[in-house]
């Protein structure tokens, strides 16, 4: 019998330029959990090619699937906020299209917003395409440090966490700030006051590596960095000075070439397998 909780929603994103494959091994790892969600909540961002709306067909009939579609592409930031639209429970767990939640991910978060946190996450294992290990992305682990870490770095990974719903409505959902979305809306909870924590269990297979921060570079990459900063700053989470040099330190690092940004991915922000 399939455990069906009514306390928490599952919101995920799926995007034309997605893998059919790996999005299909995604909703199978959210089938294969301990617990399930009231509702999985999908949102297509946009129209989607024939080999993706197959999955969402093969799918559609699991009595806890809702697949609401929008008619053009808005961007990650936009179709979750528009996903969170339907949420009707005390708790929402992210999931990405692309990635393998293992099986006892979402009894493990929930019982950690249970406690009485605001946001909570895990460690995730870095894959390639292929499957191959590549790095674990810890994040810290109480509250007093993921503040601290929230001044240089994202202390979250997006697709591991949980959140209180009413925490990320009062903070006004996820900013529109290309590709860091996430990154924007922990600081707007940190502003309000949220009660954060991460374990330090791996609980996601991620779809990333080095082949993904390689190809992640140019001015559209530098100019988020730079908005980013901004609301860093805005939030509260660093001043003016240090966030201007980290906004130019790391758009360089954006529009360098894509073997110096492998590079720095691999000796100075993962630890790998």
């Amino acid at each position: 019998m399939i455990n069906i909780s009514d306390k928490f929603s599952l919101l995920m994103a799926v995007y034309k330029k997605d893998d059919s494959v790996a999005f299909r091994e995604a909703l199978d790892s959210v089938y294969s959990n301990t617990i399930q969600p009231k509702k999985l909540i999908l949102v297509a961002d946009g129209s989607l090619t024939p080999e993706l709306d197959k999955v969402v067909n093969d799918f559609k009939n699991r009595p806890n699937f809702c697949f609401k579609q929008l008619e053009k592409n808005v961007g990650l930031a936009n179709a979750l906020n528009f996903g969170l639209k339907f949420v009707d429970t005390n708790y929402v767990i992210r999931a990405d299209s692309d990635d393998v939640n293992l099986p006892n991910r979402f009894e493990v978060i929930l019982n950690l917003l249970e406690m009485g946190y605001d946001l909570v996450g895990s460690s995730i294992l870095e894959i390639e395409k292929d499957g191959t290990p590549v790095a674990v992305r810890k994040t810290p682990c109480n509250h007093t440090d993921i503040v601290k870490f929230a001044r240089k770095r994202n202390p979250f990974n997006h697709m591991s966490v949980g959140y209180r719903f009413a925490k990320v409505i009062e903070c006004g959902g996820y900013p529109d700030i290309y590709l860091k979305e996430d990154y924007g809306l922990w600081a707007l909870m940190l502003k309000q006051g949220a009660k954060t924590m991460n374990t330090d269990q791996v609980l996601v297979h991620a779809k990333a590596g080095i082949q993904m921060f390689q190809r992640r570079g140019g001015i559209k990459y530098a100019l988020a960095e730079f908005k980013l900063q901004r609301h860093l700053v805005s939030c509260e989470l660093k001043n003016p000075v240090l966030g201007l040099i980290d906004a130019i330190s790391r758009g360089f690092v954006f529009i360098a070439p894509g073997f110096f940004r492998a590079w720095v991915y691999r000796n100075f922000l993962r630890k790998h397998v």
